[in-house]
């Protein structure tokens, strides 16, 4: 896992297809990066995670040459193998990646039956550390800043030891000095600290050392059982944490171990007989993990000196955040201040909680220069980012489906306004409407004034304006609000054998105020932000004028294409505890339209309209939406899937009025990209 609990790196094994699949994951958002093994590979192992979550290393099998290959993998560059030590080397096995991704150590198989550590810089190549006198040595971890490295190694008496080796020394020092057999496992950040475990022989019990030149080899002892275990290390190293049995080994608790008091600490547990301590924070101050109740019922817990072991809920409660039922039952990673813990949920999904420790008088979340930190709450990640795409969805997809709308909606009859050589028209339409898309649903209303002016005989330019209003309600709490202007010029011309063709463009720019409601504990919380999104688009459409009369209808058939294109920027959103920076995103759709107008006269003045038509867009999928969980971590999630065909009818009327013609329809979408239902009414007048 990353050094701040955003990426997890994971191996699922199908057992139905004997197969297994391997993925870095993001503990925030539940978005998965795949790894894909090379051709050939038989089998593989991931071992190794950076700090900065980048980074992976471990190795595989190759079927041709059977050789066991290490390896570091980046998004970037994918699977890089890190060589041999020499000749004689058989096969390697990658343990531990430093934080930067630079460094990696490990293990080669020397001849098929001996091994050997190693050491490898992209810059250096892959190393041998040597051995203390025996046959083996084994690297298991690296220091983040690459220059350390611990494992164990044999001895001339058969024993394996702890040993560290800096590359500044290039010497693999034996650090016991007190068991018979012993094996580093953690190094702290500069490498000055090591701890591990050891026993004295085999049947005895399991011991947790510490190590520094200072000091040398302590035990930390037990909490009066036979067996210690270590979980995890403080980054400067001077706080282990993990669990120890009680005296009898019938129930183990969680323990902290201050190195420079040689003093260990049980924290206790909920009321039930066991815990662990499964991380700590940067200065060794917050202790986290897993408890059992009275009912004996796991919940993940936090420890300080001053308030003791409390369920991550009560913390939360304390600082006045409003929970509800119980959801915690682990608590695995805490950040470096000790105020954000991220572990899994009763139903196994990933939480996220946090506590501000500055709200103000209110309670609310701290704002500077224009950041927002957020304030104290919990959020279950399976619920909460799908608010975040919901939201970011919502305002790019609004931008594409209103240009769409506009001009195959307001301008959706381009036959209706043809005008002869110099003559001209102007008219005004408004569209009102309602939407029910899968996330949100609300309405839209957009009016629009245009002048139309016959170049020629058979070619009609028109130029519009107008201005568009949209207010979706977010199913999950809250609403996106737009408000926007657009241009829109056409031309329609006649082709020959009553065959029109109509070109368009559009150009419309929107401010938007986004209000994101979401689940914290057990109140909807809100977070705000406003942003602005511009949007182009071009649409071509022909036309063949009443092509077919069956019973005084005029049938005119038509197919087209439109484009559109959105741009939102990148905004951060204020308020609530847990505020979202977005990243600028962008999305477009490509529409190809087939339908007919039907025309059948009533009267000398009065005219039944309708319209069929059906829609396929190409697009499957809406962009995807990246930020920041602010104070927290960096997310990217996967866009929704769009539904790419659909069905559009109307049915209205026309009436000369005045000098003019009036005309409204009322048009219905089956679930797609168009409104589900609006009316378009509209005045022109011809001179």
């Amino acid at each position: 896992m990353s050094s701040n609990g955003s990426v997890v790196l994971k191996t699922d094994y199908d057992q139905n297809a004997g197969t297994y699949t391997y993925s870095l994951i993001s503990t925030a958002t539940g978005d998965i990066q795949s790894i894909t093994p090379p051709s050939g590979v038989t089998y593989l192992n991931l071992s190794g995670l950076s700090a900065d979550g980048k980074t992976v290393t471990g190795y595989y099998s190759d079927a041709v040459t059977g050789r066991k290959t290490s390896f570091v993998w980046t998004a970037a560059n994918g699977f890089v193998d890190l060589g041999v030590v020499d000749t004689d080397t058989t096969g390697s096995f990658a343990q531990s990646v430093s934080g930067d991704g630079t460094a990696v150590a490990g293990y080669v198989s020397v001849m098929s039956f001996m091994a050997e550590a190693f050491y490898w810089t992209s810059s250096e190549g892959m190393i041998g550390l040597g051995t203390l006198g025996g046959r083996d040595s084994y690297a298991y971890a690296v220091s983040t800043d690459g220059k350390t490295v611990v494992g164990e190694a044999d001895t001339l008496d058969g024993n394996y030891h702890a040993f560290r080796w800096t590359v500044d020394s290039g010497t693999m020092e034996n650090i016991d000095t007190l068991y018979d057999n012993s094996s580093a496992d953690f190094v702290s950040d500069d490498g000055s600290v090591v701890a591990g475990s050891g026993y004295t022989s085999s049947s005895s019990p399991y011991h947790v050392f510490r190590w520094t030149k200072e000091t040398e080899m302590v035990d930390i002892g037990s909490l009066g059982g036979s067996y210690t275990f270590l979980n995890a290390m403080s980054g400067d190293g001077n706080v282990l944490v993990g669990s120890s049995y009680l005296t009898g080994d019938t129930s183990s608790h969680a323990y902290r171990y201050v190195g420079s008091t040689d003093v260990m600490t049980d924290l206790g547990t909920l009321g039930g007989t066991s815990s662990t301590a499964s991380a700590v924070n940067a200065d060794g101050g917050v202790v986290v993990g897993s408890a059992t109740d009275a009912q004996s019922t796991s919940h993940g817990f936090r420890w300080t000196q001053a308030n003791g072991m409390v369920t991550v809920e009560d913390w939360l409660a304390a600082e006045g955040a409003t929970i509800g039922d119980a959801m915690t039952q682990t608590a695995d990673l805490v950040s470096a201040d000790g105020n954000v813990i991220i572990g899994e949920t009763t139903t196994g999904s990933t939480y996220i909680a946090r506590v501000i420790e500055s709200q103000g008088e209110e309670g609310g979340n701290e704002c500077n220069a224009d950041v927002c930190e957020g304030g104290s709450g919990i959020i279950d990640t399976a619920e909460f980012f799908p608010t975040v795409a919901m939201a970011n969805n919502v305002i790019v997809q609004s931008g594409v489906n209103n240009a769409d709308t506009i001009m195959f909606g307001a301008q959706g009859a381009p036959m209706r306004n043809l005008l002869t050589a110099g003559q001209r028209s102007v008219w005004g339409t408004i569209d009102g409407g309602y939407d029910n898309s899968d996330h949100a649903d609300g309405g839209l209303a957009l009016g629009e004034f245009g002048f139309g002016y016959g170049i020629a005989d058979g070619v009609t330019a028109r130029f519009a304006v107008g201005g568009t209003y949209t207010d979706q309600d977010l199913d999950a709490g809250g609403d996106v609000r737009q408000r926007g202007f657009y241009l829109s010029p056409e031309v329609s011309a006649d082709l020959g054998n009553n065959v029109y063709a109509t070109v368009g463009g559009y150009w419309g720019r929107s401010s938007v105020d986004s209000n994101r409601g979401y689940l914290n504990g057990a109140v909807t919380d809100y977070s705000e932000g406003d942003t602005n999104a511009e949007t182009w688009g071009a649409k071509i459409r022909f036309d063949w004028l009443n092509a077919v009369t069956i019973d005084d209808t005029a049938i005119t058939p038509y197919v087209g294409l439109s484009y559109a294109h959105t741009r939102v920027d990148a905004y951060t959103e204020t308020g609530g505890s847990f505020p979202v920076e977005f990243d600028g995103s962008s999305d477009h759709s490509t529409i190809a339209r087939l339908g007919a107008d039907f025309v059948r006269p009533l009267n000398d003045t009065v005219r039944l309209l309708a319209k069929a038509e059906l829609d396929y867009q190409f697009e499957n999928r809406a962009t995807a939406t990246s930020g920041t969980l602010t104070g927290i971590s960096d997310f990217s999630l996967e866009g929704q899937d769009l539904q790419q065909f659909w069905a559009r009818g109307g049915l209205g009327a026309e009436f000369d009025l005045g000098k003019g013609v009036a005309s409204f329809m009322v048009n219905a979408t089956t679930k797609g990209q168009d409104p589900t239902v609006w009316l378009r009414s509209n005045y022109t007048v011809k001179f």
